[in-house]
Formats: structure tokens, C-alpha cells, sequence
């Protein structure tokens, strides 16, 4: 099944940039399905890189891309080209990060060679090309990275209430869960924030996650 999938990749005609740029505007601008598929099917090998680049156990590989390719379908739904972003540094995030969580589900972090999962909704706020501050505008990958970093960094009570905030848990149940109080939850998640930014660069520490 994997060699057939390489085989397939092998297959598909990378497209010129004025190509690429006619199909998005017929997607976004005309709702074009054809020309969705397209642009999809162009960047799968971009699926399989990052894949492999998380070197994978044989068993799961295949799963991974899929749950990668859903997070390029997701990229290619919210990217809007008006803002000048290139969709394969956008695209990667999301990839890297529906690969990551998922094997975070299945808890399976060994899987991905020891990598920190990447909360999927801070990943979203990051990326979102509508959202204020995204990372839509940021032409490389080293954020990302830092924010993984960070996370990994986190006393685990913070990255616990950080993850459980990103994943829209009831925050009293977690306050029980963690024997504090709800306004004690709150600052350490604010506090967990804070130390994010505080790892970010420079030209990106002004990062905001909304309260």
C-alpha cells in the first residue's frame, strides 16, 4: 500500500505558479471544485514530507498521511491568497499538526521519534490567515518549532491546564481535577502563556492567545 501511494506521487505534475494562482482564484473566487481538487492533489507530496520527516513506525505511516491530508484540506479551506502568504509554509503547519495530535490520541508520542504534540487549536490560532497576529504572514518554519520547544518546557501542571484550555475543557472540572481554585487556574494559564511568548523571537514575542 505505502510503495503504491509512492507510486502515485510520482505521478502528479507539479504546477507552475501561474497555474497554481489561476486555480486559487477559481477556488476561492468562483467556489471552483475542480480546481480545489486540484491544487490538493498537487500539494500531496508536501504531505508525505512531512511525514517522513517525523520518521514514523512502518505500521502507522499510511495513517499519518491520511490524517495529514485532512489537515491540508483544512489549510486549503482557510487560506486566502489575497494576503500574500505562501500556502506551502501555511499548508506545513497544519499537516505537522493534525499528524502530531493525532498521534497524541492514539498515544503513540514515541511514534514521532519523542516530538511534543502541538496543541491542534493553538496551531489553528497561530495559522489562521483571518485571525490577528497569525503566523499566515511569518515565512518560516522556526516558529513552530519554538512554540514546541516552549510547550515541552512548561512545569506539567501548566501544560496541563494550557492543553485543556486548547481543547475548550470545562475549566471547573479541571480546576477539581488539579485541587486549585478557578482563579488560580486562570493565572497559571496565563502564566503558561506568557512563558510561550517569552520563548517566541523577538519579532514574533508579541504573540496573543485570547483570554
Amino acid at each position: 500500500m505505502f510503495a503504491e501511494y509512492v507510486r502515485e506521487l510520482q505521478k502528479i505534475a507539479l504546477l507552475r505558479p501561474d497555474q497554481e494562482a489561476r486555480l486559487w482564484r477559481a477556488y476561492k473566487g468562483r467556489g471552483d471544485a475542480r480546481s480545489r481538487a486540484r491544487l490538493i492533489e498537487s500539494y500531496q507530496p508536501l504531505v508525505f514530507k512531512v511525514a517522513m520527516h517525523l520518521r514514523l513506525r512502518e505500521e502507522i505511516v499510511m495513517d499519518m498521511i491520511q490524517e495529514g491530508t485532512v489537515g491540508l484540506i483544512e489549510a486549503a479551506e482557510r487560506y486566502d491568497p489575497a494576503r500574500g502568504a505562501r500556502f506551502s509554509t501555511y499548508a506545513a503547519y497544519r499537516i505537522r499538526g493534525r499528524i502530531l495530535n493525532a498521534l497524541h490520541r492514539e498515544r503513540a508520542p514515541a511514534a514521532a521519534g519523542g516530538l511534543q504534540t502541538l496543541p491542534e487549536a493553538l496551531l489553528e490560532r497561530l495559522q489562521d490567515p483571518g485571525a490577528e497576529d497569525s503566523l499566515a504572514h511569518v515565512e518560516d518554519a522556526v516558529v513552530v518549532e519554538q512554540v514546541v520547544a516552549a510547550i515541552d518546557r512548561l512545569p506539567s501542571r501548566e501544560r496541563r491546564i494550557l492543553h485543556a484550555f486548547f481543547r475548550k475543557e470545562e475549566p471547573r472540572r479541571i480546576a477539581g481535577e488539579l485541587r486549585i481554585s478557578l482563579s488560580h487556574l486562570y493565572r497559571l494559564q496565563k502564566q503558561a502563556v506568557q512563558r510561550i511568548q517569552a520563548h517566541l523571537v523577538p519579532a514574533h514575542a508579541g504573540m496573543r492567545v485570547p483570554e
